[in-house]
């Protein structure tokens, strides 16, 4: 089996190292990849999802793995679905729930999936006005993706003002940030739990957790 990995990051070197075990795995190729999974596989310099596919047919891929989430959101799955070809991860519309914060918390609360307190707004006179509602801390949230940089806990009302305001002025995330989402704090342990559906069945995975902060307490 020939298969292809989406990104550039650890991430895709380590789903490569994993791959690189496997009997059943014959060729590996990474786009674009990066110096580590040079030597893992065959690094391509292509970018457009459609001469992804191309390459994919052309040379027996049978399953292609995306890493990020950007490819994700923006339709690799759905492009590669439409022309036959495997490839493992959601569809655009199902990589919403990552890839726009207001989306996920729509969505949350649609469903009745306890989530915290909440707006959504690209108004800085609203985001002011729910901010000075809420108690410290104040959670502020860029909608779209900022590789894992795009939510802010500020420890007070002064601090939660000045992240909507360079949010939503574009400086700090650019089209990302210029809407948010500003909700309540909510204290306590943070994991998260995967799982792996194709439309009708799921298995659920081990739950997992990061931690961000460097020491205890934090």
């Amino acid at each position: 089996m020939n298969v292809l990995v989406i990104g550039a990051g650890g991430r895709e070197y380590s789903i490569g190292m994993a791959l690189q075990k496997d009997e059943k795995v014959d060729s590996l190729y990474f786009a674009p990849g990066n110096g580590a999974t040079d030597e893992l596989g065959t690094n391509l310099d292509i970018s457009d999802f459609n001469e992804l596919a191309d390459f994919c047919e052309a040379n027996n891929v049978e399953l292609t793995i995306v890493g990020p989430e950007a490819p994700l959101v923006a339709g690799i799955v759905d492009i590669f679905e439409a022309r036959g070809l495997n490839i493992f991860g959601p569809s655009a519309q199902a990589a919403q729930l990552e890839g726009s914060k207001i989306f996920m918390k729509n969505f949350l609360a649609r469903h009745n999936v306890p989530t915290a307190k909440y707006i959504e707004t690209d108004s800085l006179e609203e985001a002011y006005k729910f901010i000075m509602s809420l108690e410290a801390p104040i959670v502020v949230k860029a909608d779209g993706l900022c590789g894992g940089k795009g939510v802010i806990i500020a420890q007070n009302h002064n601090e939660a003002k000045k992240a909507a305001g360079e949010m939503l002025s574009g400086n700090s995330f650019g089209d990302a940030g210029t809407s948010i989402v500003v909700e309540e704090f909510l204290d306590g342990y943070e994991l998260s739990v995967f799982a792996l559906c194709d439309g009708e069945d799921y298995v659920v995975l081990p739950a997992a957790q990061d931690h961000k902060r460097l020491h205890n307490n934090d």
